[in-house]
C-alpha cells in the first residue's frame, strides 16, 4: 500500500503503518489524554491499535494455515488491513479465516474482564462506562475491554466487507455454490446497510450514515468482483493470447523500438533469442519512454527490459482468474505463457480486461450481479 512504511515483522508478516496513521495519534493525544496529558492519550491510542493488529493477525495466521500468503498488515486511521494474496473460496476455509479475527477478540475480552473486575474490587471503584475515560490502569483496562467488545460486535455485522459478511457467505456456501452464496450474502448486507442508513439519518448520526453508505458500496463491489472471477474462470490463457504480436530481437536499440511504436499500438514486447526462440524478457513502453527521455537511444533493448527470470510463468491451460492471482502475487503487469518448455506469448492485465469486457458484453455475464 502506497505511503506506508514498515515498522516490524510478526510471524513473518510485515507490519506497516500508513503515513496518515500519525493523524490518529494526534487525535488520540487530544481526546484520550484528559487530566493525564497527551502522552497518556497516545498510549491509549496505541493500545487500541494493538487490539486491531492482533485481530488482523488472527485472520493472517488462519490464512497462512491454508497456504495463503499474507502480504502485510497495515495500520490506517480507520483500523487495520491484512492483505492476503487471495481469499479462500472453499466455504470451510473462508469460515475459519473470517472468524479467526473475531475469535481473537473473544479471547482478549476473556483475558481483560478479570483484570478489570480485579482492579475494580482492589480500588473499590464502581464499574461504569465512565471509567473508560479515566486515566490509570483501571481506566485503560476498562477502555480496552469496551473497545474490544465493540470491535467484535461491529465486525460481526453480516455485511461486506466486515468479517460477519464473510462468515455469512461461508455459512451459506456450505449448502450452495460460491457465487450464489455471495449473491445472497451481498443482498442481505445491502438490506442491512439501507436500514442502518435510515436509522442513522433519523437519529442525525452523520458518521453512522457514512458507515452505512460504505457498507452498501462495499457489498456491491464484492458481488461484482466475485462475478468477474466467475467469468474469468471460464477462459484459459491460450484463449487470451493475442495473435500477430510483434517480438523484438535482443539486438534492437531503444531508438529502433521507439520508431516502431509510432505505428504499433502494442505496449509490451516479448524479447526472443533469434537463434532458438528462447524467451529473454519483456520490454515495456514505459521503460522505453524513460530511456528515450534520458537520451539513451542507442542502448540495447536488453538493457531496459524486464528479464525473464523476474517474470512469472503459467501454462496454456491456466484460467484467467488464476492468472489474475499470479499477477497480484508478483505485483507485475504481465506473465509469460508456456506450452511445456516452449514460450507461447505474454498475457497482460490489459488482455484480461479485454477478455472480461468481451464476456460481459456478449451474454456470458448472466450471473453478474447488479451494481
Amino acid at each position: 500500500m502506497r505511503w506506508s512504511f514498515k515498522i516490524g515483522k510478526l510471524f513473518g508478516i510485515d507490519l506497516k503503518v500508513h503515513i496518515t496513521f500519525l493523524l490518529i495519534l494526534v487525535w488520540g493525544a487530544l481526546n484520550y489524554g484528559g487530566s493525564a496529558g497527551p502522552l497518556y492519550g497516545v498510549l491509549v491510542t496505541l493500545s487500541l491499535f494493538a487490539l486491531v493488529v492482533l485481530h488482523e493477525l488472527g485472520h493472517s495466521l488462519a490464512a497462512m494455515w491454508y497456504g495463503i500468503p499474507v502480504r502485510d498488515i497495515t495500520l490506517l486511521p480507520i483500523g487495520g488491513v491484512a492483505r492476503l494474496e487471495r481469499m479462500p473460496e472453499k466455504p470451510i476455509q473462508e469460515l475459519v479465516v473470517a472468524i479467526a479475527g473475531p475469535a481473537v477478540n473473544v479471547v482478549l475480552a476473556a483475558m481483560l474482564l478479570p483484570v478489570v473486575l480485579g482492579l475494580g474490587i482492589f480500588q473499590t471503584n464502581a464499574l461504569t462506562l465512565g471509567l473508560i475515560m479515566e486515566p490509570g490502569l483501571l481506566g485503560l483496562s476498562s477502555f480496552l475491554l469496551f473497545a474490544n467488545i465493540s470491535l467484535l460486535v461491529f465486525n460481526m455485522i453480516p455485511a461486506f466487507p466486515l468479517d460477519g459478511g464473510r462468515v455469512l457467505r461461508a455459512s451459506i456456501g456450505l449448502f450452495t455454490n460460491y457465487q450464489r452464496a455471495t449473491q445472497i450474502a451481498v443482498s442481505i448486507g445491502r438490506a442491512l446497510a439501507i436500514l442502518l442508513g435510515i436509522f442513522a439519518l433519523y437519529e442525525g448520526q452523520i458518521f453512522l450514515t457514512f458507515i452505512a453508505f460504505f457498507i452498501f458500496i462495499a457489498g456491491s463491489q464484492e458481488g461484482q468482483a466475485v462475478a468477474a472471477r466467475g467469468l474469468l474462470r471460464r477462459v484459459q490463457a491460450r484463449q487470451a493470447l493475442r495473435e500477430n504480436r510483434v517480438a523484438l530481437s535482443p539486438y534492437a536499440t531503444v531508438g529502433q523500438v521507439a520508431s516502431m511504436m509510432l505505428s504499433n499500438p502494442q505496449t509490451n514486447f516479448a524479447v526472443l533469442d533469434p537463434a532458438d526462440g528462447q524467451f529473454l524478457g519483456v520490454a515495456t513502453s514505459g521503460r522505453i519512454s524513460e530511456a528515450m527521455q534520458s537520451g539513451q537511444w542507442h542502448r540495447r533493448i536488453t538493457e531496459v527490459m524486464d528479464h525473464a527470470k523476474t517474470i512469472p510463468t503459467i501454462a496454456l491451460s491456466t484460467t484467467l482468474d488464476e492468472v489474475q492471482d499470479k499477477l497480484a502475487e508478483a505485483s507485475t503487469q504481465f506473465v509469460a505463457v508456456y506450452d511445456g518448455l516452449h514460450f507461447k506469448g505474454v498475457i497482460t492485465t490489459n488482455d484480461i480486461y479485454r477478455v472480461f469486457q468481451f464476456l460481459s458484453q456478449s451474454g456470458y455475464a448472466s450471473q453478474k450481479f447488479a451494481a
